[in-house]
């Protein structure tokens, strides 16, 4: 029970922040230029976060925070809902007694010492209290914005 709950925190945290980033090489000029290229920078981030590397969790989430400051007029609330989101995730995560370094452990299903179970059951919660209507369609603007304006596919 525990490998299958740190698995899945991990695996779900790694998902909800690709919502907001995921590759691309280019940007053009209809874009803000540096939310464009500070969206290419972040989603190298979330890429490798997905990757198992969840080393830099605060320095992306942080990036994401920037990046709802840049963004244009016409997605900011979807930024806002997608950060309200991620934020209640990474206070999960701090009530859990979990870091950034104890992020790849869950990732491979091992419970880190100190990790609160409880609390870890609550991330849980908080994980699947995201998929609302709601978080997607910010998700999929912010997607289709990036695309459309950045020339940057999140999902890819």
């Amino acid at each position: 029970m525990k490998r299958i709950l740190s698995a899945a925190a991990a695996a779900a945290l790694g998902l909800c922040l690709l919502t907001a980033c995921g590759d691309d090489d280019g940007a053009k000029a209809s874009g803000s230029g540096d939310y464009c290229k500070d969206l290419k920078t972040t989603k190298k981030q979330v890429d490798a976060l997905n990757d198992g590397d969840f080393s830099d969790l605060k320095k992306t989430t942080d990036a994401m925070h920037e990046l709802a400051d840049e963004a244009p007029d016409e997605i900011a609330d979807d930024w806002d809902t997608l950060l309200k989101g991620i934020d209640k995730l990474v206070a999960a995560l701090k009530e859990a007694g979990l870091d950034d370094a104890d992020m790849a452990s869950l990732q491979s299903g091992q419970i880190p010492d100190g990790v609160d179970m409880d609390a870890l059951q609550g991330l849980m919660e908080e994980i699947q209290g995201l998929s609302t209507p709601e978080f997607e369609k910010a998700g999929d603007a912010i997607n289709k914005h990036a695309k459309d304006e950045c020339d940057v596919d999140l999902q890819a």
